[in-house]
């Protein structure tokens, strides 16, 4: 469901300019239609995570776009993770205990390298 630009300020209470601002600096990428913003559930939940720690947690503006950058990276692996791991469920069941094994292996010994 799309959001009106309107709507995302009263829902997350925020000023106008202050959203304009996070668009241009491209920290929330809304659809643009005739001049009028629309935001995803995707967008709105990053309005609001900028809105709390700016203004909650008090994060600068310098550091912002490090936190969304490193939270985007998190949120990349997760979901690359998912992927594996339904990926892993698909292989054999003598190929998932291997793998199982070899894990388990490298967990005990406190190392994890790669091959």
């Amino acid at each position: 469901m799309l959001v009106k630009f309107d709507e995302v300020l009263v829902s997350v209470d925020i000023g106008a300019s202050e959203l304009h601002a996070w668009i241009e600096q491209n920290w929330v990428l809304p659809v643009e239609e005739g001049g009028d913003y629309f935001f995803d559930d995707t967008d709105v939940a990053r309005v609001r995570l900028i809105a709390e720690l700016r203004n909650d947690l008090g994060v600068n503006e310098d550091a912002i776009p490090v936190v969304l950058r490193l939270l985007d990276q998190v949120y990349s692996l997760r979901r690359a993770l998912a992927d594996l791991n339904e990926a892993i469920q698909e292989l054999p069941e003598s190929a998932q205990e291997q793998l199982r094994s070899y894990l388990s292996d490298n967990e005990d010994d406190g190392e994890r390298t790669a091959h």
